[in-house]
């Protein structure tokens, strides 16, 4: 008959283990995924109000306007230059600012 090994406390440094492994991918992916959530909010919001530039610009009389979203604040605004319709767009929030500019024909 074979006599049992001694492993005492093998199960308890396995699970120590375990959750210490968990803890240090949460704490490296949780961060991570909170980034890429309000990346993906900003560019929602970003070709959202990109697709309102055009339409306003593709209109004979586009007016300018400001609008203030939950923690973005964005203007478009027009413009002639050299015989062309400009308009831009400024997004500004959360440590950031964006401008972006479309152009078009004069009717």
């Amino acid at each position: 008959m074979k006599t049992p090994d001694n492993q005492d406390g093998f199960l308890l440094l396995e699970a120590l283990f375990s959750f210490a492994m968990f803890l240090l991918l949460c704490t490296l992916l949780l961060p991570l995924w909170i980034d890429v959530k309000k990346e993906h909010y900003i560019q929602e919001k970003r070709t959202f109000y990109y697709s309102l530039l055009q339409n306003e610009l593709a209109k004979s009389t586009p007016k300018d306007q400001e609008i203030k979203d939950d923690k973005l604040s964005i203007a478009i605004k027009f413009s002639v230059e050299d015989g062309l319709k400009k308009g831009c767009i400024d997004i500004r929030g959360d440590g950031r600012e964006e401008r972006r500019c479309l152009y078009g024909y004069l009717e």
